[in-house]
Formats: C-alpha cells, structure tokens, sequence
C-alpha cells in the first residue's frame, strides 16, 4: 500500500453550522464541529450575548462580555452573529440562515422551538435537507419534558449520581458540569451519523439529545444488575486498606493500587514502610482483615513521598499508581506536551493562552488549530450584507430596533 497524504483541507469544509443557544451543551457540539472544519455561525442575543459571556472566571478578574475563560474555550473557530430569533424580523433572518445550512445545534426548552421558529416540523418546511440537533435536560417528549434542569439535578436524576462516592456517605456529583459536555459530545457523534446519511438519501432529520438519558446510558453495570437479579447495587466499599483510592502524599494525593502480578513486598517496598512488610498483609485475606493498620502505615509511607517520583518509580516497578494532577500540573505534564496537545490561542480583548487541543486524533488529518472566540456580534455585517443583502442602512435599523 502506497503511503496516504494528510489531508489539507478541513474533514467539514463547506459544511454550514447555525448554533443557537448558550450556555455549555449546544456551544461544545457546535465547537467539536468546528474543530473538524465545519462553518460555524454562532446566533447570540442582542446587547448581552450567550449568558457565558458572563460568567467567571474572568481574564485578570476583570469581568465583561469579551474575558468569560468558559466562553473563551467553547467558542473557538466560530462567528458571531446577534439576532432576536423571537422578533418576526430576527425568525425573518433566521429562516434566510437555515436554508442555506445543513445542520442547527440548539439547546432550547421544548416549549420555546415554536415562537422560534425551530420546531421539528416547521424546519422541515423551510429547509427539508436541515438536521436538526436538540440538547435539553429530559428530551422534547415525555412527562419532565418542559422541566429545567441545572447540572446537578441531571447527574441525580439519571441515577449515576447515586453509585459515586463510598458506602457509608452521601451520593457525590462530578464537578464542572460534566453532565453538560458529556451532552455536547453525543450530540457532535450524533450529528456527524445524520450528516452521513444525508450524503445517502439528502434528507435532513432531527437528531434529540436527552442528558440524562446520556448519563443513563453510562450504568452498564447497575442498570442489568437490577434487571437479572433484582438488587440495587451500591457505592464502592470502604475496604480500609487504603489502596485504590486517593491517599495524600507530601505534595498532593496519590492512588496506590494493587493491580497487576507483581508480589505485596515490591509493593511495599516501594511504599517504604518496615511494617508493611509483615507477611500478615501479603494475602487479600489478610489486608481486609487487617485493612485500617494498613491504611494507617500507608499514609505514614505515602507521607515521605512527593506525587510526580512516586508515581515514575511505580512504573519502573510495574506497579499502577497514579496521581491526582490540578491543572498546573497539566500544564507542565510531559507526556501532554511530547504530543503537542495545548494549542496557543490570540484573542484581540484577552490576549495569548493556551488551551487543551483536540481529544481524537486521525491520522490522515491535519488540525489546523483554533482561531479565537468570536466578539459579541462581530460578524453581523459579514452575513447581514455580503449574504443577505442588508444594506448600511438596514442594518442600522436592525440595531436600533434591537433585532442584532
């Protein structure tokens, strides 16, 4: 086989986006589409933006509409474009847009789509090619439907919240609103799969995303656990033994493990402990029996030890630790930066960063890298006149009006 050329263009180049919405779900799908090249117009409202606009943490603590960090990363490789879609001028626009777009990304309330203009059947109408992707807490049917839902009701209510944490506390929530991405990222695959039926049939359809439905569908284990037996399974045990789970060492937390072949004395060699090296604590049996005097001797090893050279000798030992790492540690990890993935980012308000790069990785594309988050309207001109034929005037008006 000859040797494949990466390819130069972009996997979505010509591939046109309209992205209306806020918040988190609706601006990553629409930026994971970007990233592979698609045109992404970003629909935001007039005067204040997409509500991440404001909010923290901010560039230099200095808040407003252009240094939001969470807006900044979900908005890369993207236009701006302000409209009230609810205003019969702004559903005007709008329809202009979705006929010349093959895919909307919204993350509306079910009970919003009609006076939007976005309601499954009347897309249909306007642009029969159009795919259609809806992010919302609980679907756009069933009896939740028109319920809101912050990060944290979704995690309870899809019962992934109830197996995290340990046995003898309360339930525990993932932090940073993953809930939210997790829902970004199935609506992108999802959306990608419509797309390539399209290039079968040419026809559009609506592709509904339900977040807690997503998370659901994450309780491989506990969802058959109770269909063939009947049982509720819990959270993790508390074993006492102070292994597979966070134990602090000298600078941070650590997970010791006793994974893998290697006998209990490299183990707790490696951990330095005299004690531990008791043949008492060589077997399974032993260590649940004897779990809170290891965990105890544990700590007191663990205590001698910095993160990073405990974590590079248990390799050279074949031992599977790890090490819990805050984001300064990501910044300086070798392993992220032997391949590449922080990109350096330029934005004209808040200036140069850098920001984690691309997950997947295909080998016969090039990443082009990112160009910065739109400002707050910035390409209003760029699709008002050149596209739709606005003239100066026109769109003066549309600003006054409070349309863009």
């Amino acid at each position: 086989m000859g040797c494949r050329k990466l390819v130069a263009s972009q996997m979505l180049e010509g591939v046109r986006v309209l992205e209306v919405g806020g918040g988190i779900s609706a601006p990553f799908c629409g930026k994971l589409l970007a990233d592979y090249g698609a045109e992404v117009i970003k629909i935001e409202t007039p005067s204040t933006g997409d509500v991440t606009r404001s909010t923290g943490p901010f560039v230099k603590d200095d808040p407003n509409l252009e240094t939001s960090i969470p807006f900044l990363y979900l908005n890369t490789n993207k236009s701006s474009l302000t409209l009230d879609i609810f205003s019969s001028m702004g559903k005007s626009i709008l329809s202009n847009l979705l006929r010349s777009s093959d895919i909307v990304v919204h993350n509306l309330a079910p009970a919003d789509l009609d006076s939007a203009g976005l309601a499954p059947e009347s897309l249909q109408v306007v642009n029969p090619g159009l795919i259609s992707t809806s992010i919302t807490p609980f679907g756009l049917s069933g009896s939740y439907k028109d319920y809101e839902a912050s990060d944290i009701i979704v995690y309870a209510l899809s019962g992934l919240m109830y197996h995290s944490g340990d046995s003898d506390r309360e339930p525990l929530r993932n932090v940073l609103n993953q809930s939210f991405y997790v829902g970004g990222i199935n609506a992108s695959v999802a959306t990608m799969a419509a797309l390539f039926q399209k290039l079968t049939d040419g026809q559009g359809q609506t592709v509904e995303v339900c977040l807690t439905e997503c998370l659901a569908s994450h309780l491989v284990q506990a969802v058959p656990y109770y269909e063939y037996m009947g049982a509720i399974k819990g959270r993790r045990p508390i074993r006492g033994s102070g292994f597979d789970e966070l134990m602090p060492a000298r600078d941070g937390y650590v997970v010791p493990s006793i994974q893998g072949s290697q006998p209990w004395s490299v183990i707790a060699g490696l951990i330095g402990s005299h004690e531990l090296q008791d043949e008492k604590f060589a077997t399974g049996a032993g260590r649940i029996e004897y779990g809170e005097q290891i965990k105890q001797l544990v700590i007191q090893g663990l205590s001698k030890w910095d993160r990073k050279p405990l974590f590079e000798a248990s390799g050279e030992k074949r031992l599977v630790f790890g090490m819990a790492q805050d984001a300064g540690d990501l910044y300086q990890c070798p392993q992220l930066q032997s391949r590449g993935f922080f990109e350096e980012v330029n934005h004209p308000v808040a200036g140069t960063a850098r920001y984690p790069g691309m997950g997947p990785r295909l080998s016969d594309y090039r990443f082009l890298g990112y160009t910065p988050a739109p400002l707050l309207g910035q390409h209003n001109n760029m699709f008002l006149k050149d596209e739709l034929g606005y003239t100066a005037e026109e769109i003066l008006d549309l600003y006054v009006s409070k349309i863009i």
